[in-house]
């Protein structure tokens, strides 16, 4: 099996190249390739379509993604050409090579009223052009292919590329302080345990919409304090609301997901966010 990741300078795609290259031998995955934005340009037509008759994967993994929620707001014609036509553009691509395509996705693609973690078959309701955009790529591989995986998370975390762990980290050591919403609640997720369980999915052969996060829910407030705790830092972590944290985008009040469809399909069970958090910082402090 050859297996194509696009968006492989990202958090998640560098980790994902690295995580199931190691695999190549126990997963039947003869070769993994990585190209990014400058190898190729999603959002064209023919360069997407070139690329990956050039490579012919038996897979492709998308993560490729416009991820900054609030540039998003004034870059309406990019977030739509990146995380809506770009995903359109590999499906189109894709079924030509007969290749599977796995989406990542986002939680971003609910409205946040929910009081509960929201499941795969809920009703989606996008407030930000980031959510609407990311929906309408999720619509594209839904329309266009059969054989696909659409992998909803959130909240990532992990090395390489600046995340809500190292922002808490580097504003602790510039002050005694900081403020962070006690209302935004979701789950955190780490990249070696989504790398990890998009293997299993491979191996398995799933189709389908999942979602998948590290398990829990917990406040950005609860997760600030938790990183401070388990790096024993003295900073204290000051509550806000929303409201009072002015930025362009709406973002969904509560937009944990339940996995509750991967375990029973996949026999795994994510870690708790605490745990994944704490390996994280083992490894990488």
């Amino acid at each position: 099996m050859k297996i194509l990741v696009i968006g492989s300078d990202g958090m998640l795609g560098r980790y994902l190249v690295n995580y199931l290259s190691n695999l190549s031998h126990s997963k039947s995955i003869s070769e993994v390739i990585g190209v990014n934005h400058k190898q190729v340009d999603i959002t064209h037509h023919s360069d997407t379509s070139r690329l990956i008759a050039h490579i012919r994967p038996n897979t492709i993994i998308n993560c490729a993604a416009f991820t900054n929620v609030d540039a998003c707001e004034t870059q309406i014609p990019v977030a739509f050409a990146v995380n809506a036509a770009g995903a359109k553009n590999i499906a189109l691509a894709a079924k030509h090579a007969e290749a599977k395509v796995i989406q990542i996705s986002t939680d971003y693609v609910f409205d946040g009223t929910k009081n509960e973690p929201y499941i795969e078959t809920d009703q989606t309701n996008p407030i930000s052009v980031y959510g609407k955009s990311k929906l309408a790529g999720e619509l594209a591989i839904q329309e266009i292919l059969d054989n696909y995986i659409i992998i909803r998370t959130a909240w990532l975390f992990g090395p390489w590329r600046r995340n809500f762990v190292t922002t808490m980290l580097d504003l602790g050591k510039k002050n005694r302080s900081v403020s962070v919403v006690t209302d935004q609640y979701g789950s955190p997720t780490y990249t070696a345990n989504l790398s990890h369980a998009i293997g299993t999915m491979i191996s398995l052969d799933l189709r389908g919409l999942y979602h998948i996060t590290n398990s829990g829910t917990c406040s950005r407030y609860e997760w600030a304090k938790k990183i401070f705790e388990l790096t024993d830092s003295s900073v204290s972590v000051l509550p806000v609301k929303t409201a009072d944290y002015k930025r362009a985008a709406m973002v969904p009040q509560n937009s944990s997901l339940n996995c509750t469809k991967y375990t029973q399909d996949s026999g795994q069970t994510m870690k708790p966010w605490q745990e994944a958090l704490k390996e994280y910082l083992d490894k990488n402090l």
